[in-house]
C-alpha cells in the first residue's frame, strides 16, 4: 500500500471503513444478453395473492440506520495506488485518493483485512471534482464526475468490524465516490469476501450514457462464490443504472443478514431519451442477478426508491415510466422493485425481513420484483413484513416471465400492511409466476 503517514489525531476514532473493487478483462464479463438488468413497470399481468393483510395502516418499527460517524479532519494515512495488508485504528482514518486515474486496487494474490473501528475515507480529489463543470451548462447532470475514487478488487477482502466498532466506508468528497467493484474469476482471492459490521455510504455511480463500466450498485460483487454480509448498513448510495446499494451477480451461497438498507436509490437519467420511451431501472437497494442459493434474512429495507428521467439538465428532467410484462411493445428486459430486484434467481430464500416505505412511482414492485424464474428455479418468501410501500404498477411483489410451475413460494406468515399502487390499496402479489401458498 502506498501510504504517507501523518500524525495521529487526538480525536477518538469511532468507526472503521473499508472498501474494495477490481477490474477485469472483457472475457470475464457477462456475455451480451446474459444480464437483463431490471424489470419495467406498466401493465398488471395478473393478481395472484398470498400472505396476510394487517390493515390499511401500520408501523414496521424504527430500526437504527447505523451510527453517525464523523471523519476526523486531521491525522491518518494517505492511500494512493493499492490497498492491501491489515488496516487498524492506529492508521485510521485512511484517506484514499487513488492513482492518477482515480483507482485504488486490491492486487491479485493479496489480502486486505480491515479491523474494528477503522475509517476509510474515499475522498479522491475533491478540488478536481469541484472544478469539473461544463461552463455552458452549470446544471448538466454530467458535472463533477472527475476526481472521484473507485476500488477494484482483484484479491481478497475481509472487513471485520464489530457492533461497538463498525468499519466505515464513506467519502468526504461532496460528490461522493465510485464504490467497490468485483470482476468475476479475476476477483477470486484467498477466501470469500466478508463484510461484518460495515457501514457503506455516499457512493455516487451517476455517470449517464457514459462509457464507464458498471454503473450499477455501490457494492457490485460479480463473483463466482459466496459473499457474506452481516450486521451492516448501506445508506445514502445512488446508482444511475440498477441496484442502488448491492448487486450479487453470479454468486453462489451468499448470505445477507441483519443488515439495514436505507435511502438507497436508482436515479436513472437517459440524456438521449425521446418521449414515449421506457426505462429499465430497478432494484432500489439490492439486486440478485443470476444468483444461486442466496439467503436474505432479518434485514430492513426502508425508504429506498427507483426513479427514471430523460434530459441532460437537472432543471429540465422529465419522468420516464417502467414497463411490466407482458406489454404491447414486446419488451422483455425491464425494470422494477423499489427495494429488491431478482433476475433468474435459483433456490433463494427471503426470510424475516422488513420492507418499509420503499417507493417506485412509475413502475412495478412496490417492494420486490422478480424476473425470469421459471423451470426449476425457485424463491421462498417467509415471515416478511411489507409496510407502507408504494408503487406505480403491479403489486407489492410483482413477477414477470414466470413459468406458472410453482416457482414462487409465499408462506402465510408474510404480513402486508398499508401498501399502495397509484394511491390505491395494493394487491400483495401480481404477475405470471406459479405461486404456492404454505
Amino acid at each position: 500500500m502506498k501510504a504517507s503517514r501523518f500524525p495521529r489525531s487526538l480525536f477518538a476514532l469511532p468507526v472503521v471503513l473499508v472498501l474494495a473493487a477490481c477490474s477485469s478483462g472483457p472475457d470475464d464479463r457477462p456475455a451480451p444478453g446474459e444480464d437483463a438488468g431490471v424489470l419495467d413497470g406498466g401493465a398488471d399481468a395478473g393478481t395472484p395473492d398470498s400472505g396476510t393483510d394487517a390493515g390499511s395502516d401500520g408501523d414496521a418499527g424504527t430500526p437504527d440506520a447505523g451510527p453517525d460517524i464523523e471523519v476526523p479532519e486531521d491525522g491518518g494515512t494517505i492511500v494512493r495506488g493499492t490497498l492491501t495488508g491489515r488496516l487498524t485504528v492506529e492508521g485510521s482514518p485512511y484517506r484514499v485518493e487513488g492513482d492518477s486515474n482515480g483507482v485504488v486496487t486490491i492486487p491479485h494474490g493479496q489480502v486486505l483485512t480491515v479491523g474494528p473501528g477503522v475509517i476509510l475515507d474515499f475522498r479522491g480529489r475533491p478540488e478536481v471534482s469541484e472544478r469539473d463543470v461544463d461552463s455552458d451548462a452549470p446544471d448538466n447532470v454530467m458535472n463533477h464526475q472527475a476526481g472521484r475514487v473507485e476500488v477494484r478488487v482483484y484479491g481478497a477482502i475481509q472487513i471485520r468490524g464489530t457492533a461497538d466498532a463498525p468499519v466505515l466506508l464513506t467519502s468526504t468528497n461532496p460528490h461522493g465516490w465510485w464504490g467497490m467493484n468485483f470482476y468475476g474469476a479475476n476477483s477470486v482471492g484467498s477466501g470469500d469476501p466478508v463484510f461484518e459490521h460495515t457501514i457503506f455510504e455516499k457512493v455516487r455511480k451517476n455517470q449517464y450514457n457514459s462509457d464507464r463500466d458498471w454503473t450499477r450498485a455501490a457494492l457490485w460483487v460479480y463473483y463466482p462464490g459466496a459473499v457474506t454480509i452481516t450486521g451492516s448498513v448501506f445508506r445514502d448510495n445512488e446508482s444511475s443504472a440498477n441496484c442502488g446499494a448491492l448487486d450479487l451477480m453470479f454468486t453462489d451461497g451468499s448470505r445477507v443478514e441483519k443488515t439495514i438498507f436505507e435511502n438507497n436509490r436508482i436515479r436513472e437519467i437517459d440524456r438521449f431519451a425521446q418521449p414515449g420511451t421506457y426505462s429499465m431501472a430497478g432494484g432500489g437497494a439490492v439486486c440478485i442477478t443470476h444468483g444461486r442459493n442466496t439467503v436474505l434474512r432479518g434485514n430492513t429495507f426502508r425508504g429506498n426508491f427507483v426513479q427514471a428521467f430523460g434530459g441532460s439538465l437537472t432543471s429540465d428532467l422529465w419522468d420516464r415510466p417502467i414497463l411490466t410484462w407482458p406489454n404491447p411493445q414486446g419488451i422483455f428486459d425491464l425494470g422494477g422493485g423499489a427495494a429488491i430486484h431478482y433476475f433468474q434467481p435459483d433456490n433463494d430464500l427471503l426470510e424475516g425481513n422488513v420492507f418499509d416505505g420503499n417507493f417506485i412511482p412509475l413502475g412495478p414492485g412496490a417492494a420486490v420484483q422478480l424476473e425470469d424464474i421459471g423451470g426449476s428455479r425457485t424463491v421462498v418468501m417467509r415471515g416478511n413484513r411489507f409496510v407502507n410501500n408504494r408503487g406505480g404498477a403491479g403489486g407489492v411483489i410483482t413477477c414477470n416471465r414466470g413459468s406458472n410451475t410453482g416457482e414462487l413460494v409465499i408462506t402465510r406468515d408474510n404480513v402486508f400492511t398499508g401498501n399502495t399502487v397509484n394511491g390505491q390499496p395494493a394487491t400483495n402479489m401480481t404477475g405470471d409466476c406459479g405461486v404456492v401458498t404454505q
